[in-house]
């Protein structure tokens, strides 16, 4: 655990993002598979009230309406960003960032695993849930989802309250900056996630028109 911690919190980009895309699948795909086996199905459907909301006819109006919803989890994990934590022996602090888009996304394999989607579909195996995650061209699950990591590894030293054991060093808003490289990472994860509102709205307007 020590050496995830330690590669999720490195001062390099790259090596943030390769670790968190491993942990990533590990995650998502476990939880995935024994939400599939211990959960019934539909166990998530209909639970959140933000998702009883009417899906515009017009792909345009539908994709603005599905990204601007997404952009409710980016807001959440910038401001879990902002604080951060380490322990005596490790060199770096830790993004709240992490805790917050691990816990997206084990929510996302949950609704998966027990196909507890807001629109009607049919459910489908375990391996074609795990296998269609990435036919890119007609599921935005995992554009949305990497676009959320590139996010979370982008911001994860952007923190102003650092915790230490009892230790807490609090910074102002003037000190928050972010490297050239961490810039890229963080548009290309709202373009990502934008790619993915596309691709989620056409996909919808499809049921809809086969129903």
């Amino acid at each position: 655990m020590s050496i995830i911690r330690e590669k999720l919190s490195s001062n390099k980009i790259k090596e943030r993002i390769v670790w968190a895309m491993m942990l990533f699948f590990l995650v998502f795909i476990s939880v995935v598979i024994i939400s599939y086996f211990l959960l019934p199905d539909g166990f998530l459907k209909n639970k959140n009230p933000a998702q009883n909301w009417n899906p515009s006819n017009n792909t345009l109006i539908l994709t603005l309406q599905i990204f601007l919803y997404n952009l409710i989890s980016v807001i959440v994990i910038f401001l879990a960003s902002l604080f951060s934590s380490k322990k005596k022996d490790e060199k770096n602090y830790l993004s709240v960032g992490y805790t917050v888009f691990y816990t997206l996304i084990s929510i996302n394999a949950i609704v998966l695993g027990t196909w507890s989607f807001s629109v009607e579909s049919i459910a489908v195996s375990l391996l074609d849930r795990i296998v269609n995650l990435f036919d890119l061209l007609h599921k935005a699950a995992l554009w949305e989802m990497l676009g959320q990591l590139l996010i979370t590894c982008a911001l994860a030293q952007i923190s102003i309250v650092k915790s230490s054991g009892l230790n807490t060093i609090k910074s102002n808003f003037k000190e928050m900056k972010l490297e050239k490289s961490e810039k890229i990472i963080l548009v290309t994860g709202i373009i990502f996630m934008l790619i993915g509102a596309i691709v989620e709205s056409v996909a919808i307007n499809n049921i809809y028109i086969c129903y």
